[in-house]
């Protein structure tokens, strides 16, 4: 299936230069969306998991629909102040763009962290190392599109640019 053919390219999107990778279409076909879940769960090892961790904002939705087919429990990993501040941890990292600080609760498993889209990597690489922090061992990361500005990384992708 060539899931390219539901993803729009916004250009000078949020910034000058940028091309955005818009995913709605994606998810608004049901029979599409519901076979990229399936497909991103084919390339994990989704069955040594306990909890899949999905990346503010959009990786909860892939994380959310991979824990419903899995039976899997989903987490989160929030902007700062956005978890009540009873047992989270926080970690500070840069982006393309500016400094983020992102938090998660305490916990321990083995996880596989979830977003939708890999660009630089900073903030997987950051997530990773908040989940470890957090108590979590760390199986596998994916994302939905790797838009294919680093060339070498660990994190499995479903669609390719």
């Amino acid at each position: 299936m060539n899931y390219k053919d539901y993803i729009d390219n916004v250009q000078d999107y949020p910034h000058k230069g940028i091309l955005f990778r818009d995913i709605q279409p994606l998810l608004s076909n049901y029979e599409i969306f519901s076979s990229a879940i399936s497909d991103m769960m084919k390339l994990i090892d989704i069955d040594n998991a306990d909890y899949l961790i999905g990346i503010e904002s959009r990786g909860f939705i892939f994380s959310s629909s991979m824990a419903l087919k899995s039976g899997l429990g989903n987490k989160m990993i929030r902007k700062k102040g956005k978890l009540p501040n009873k047992q989270i941890v926080s970690l500070s990292y840069n982006t393309e763009y500016s400094s983020d600080t992102i938090e998660m609760k305490y916990g321990s498993g083995k996880v596989i962290i979830v977003d939708d889209v890999y660009a630089t990597g900073g903030t997987m690489k950051a997530s990773i190392q908040l989940a470890i922090k957090a108590g979590f061992e760390v199986i596998d990361t994916i994302c939905l599109i790797d838009i294919g500005l680093m060339k070498k990384h660990k994190t499995k992708c479903l669609i390719y640019y």
